[in-house]
């Protein structure tokens, strides 16, 4: 179920109607729902607040500061993704299974691939939308295309490219680049929309998506999906899965 998004003054009011239209909520400006979860739209974009979550600040998605725009700037550096996808003289078109961030789709397009990024959750999907428009540096953006949709029913209508990118879950018990605090707050959305997947019968339905490469990011003691792995990519405390 979508909460409904409060608006903060009648400016926000017509955005706010469209976009509870689109994502099948309400709009409304009424202060009994600020102790309940809902998104919010103001000036400063849209943001998603769960009374649960240990952080008292909304959540919102901010592309020019913070852990993203720091990896962005370091790309290069990110020598462990960047053996996994391997050398290529051409631009790679890749799909990322799970945006969620979308903290290694920046990566894939900083570097100069074309992404196609799936989002299962309608909030958080909205939230990265909002992001982008708000970001300062949408020439990065020009080639991702950012689709509201999950692996199992996109994967049938799927061709055309190199790599299958798949990060299966947040885990709280995870080491990540994002904050805890992102963290908690992705699984409240998740959870919100009662969101819950099975990573491995996600994996089984990728391996029939024709490609050159899918490539399974796993934390390093964490199980493979297959025993048929061509090769890994080994970090400290995450690895990659290669399958090909």
């Amino acid at each position: 179920m979508i909460p409904p998004i409060l608006y903060a003054s009648d400016k926000q009011k017509p955005f706010a109607d469209e976009l509870a239209n689109k994502i099948g909520t309400n709009s409304s400006s009424n202060i009994k729902f600020l102790d309940l979860p809902h998104l919010a739209l103001s000036e400063s974009g849209l943001s998603f607040f769960h009374p649960e979550a240990r952080s008292s600040k909304k959540f919102q998605i901010d592309f020019d500061s913070g852990s993203t725009h720091w990896r962005v700037k370091r790309a290069n550096h990110e020598k462990l993704i960047k053996k996994a996808l391997g050398k290529s003289e051409e631009p790679l078109n890749i799909l990322d299974c799970t945006a969620g961030l979308l903290q290694d789709t920046l990566l894939f397009l900083s570097l100069g691939h074309k992404v196609t990024a799936l989002e299962q959750s309608c909030i958080l999907f909205y939230l990265l939308q909002d992001g982008i428009s708000r970001s300062d540096k949408k020439s990065i953006f020009v080639n991702l295309d950012l689709i509201h949709d999950n692996v199992r029913s996109y994967a049938s209508m799927t061709e055309g490219f190199d790599i299958i990118y798949f990060d299966p879950m947040y885990s709280h018990g995870k080491k990540t680049a994002l904050s805890s605090g992102q963290l908690e707050y992705i699984a409240k959305i998740l959870e919100t929309e009662s969101i819950k997947n099975d990573p491995k019968q996600d994996f089984d339905v990728l391996q029939l998506i024709p490609a050159k490469k899918m490539i399974v990011k796993r934390p390093i003691k964490a199980d493979s999906f297959s025993s048929q792995i061509n090769y890994q990519v080994l970090g400290k405390t995450t690895r990659f899965d290669v399958y090909i």
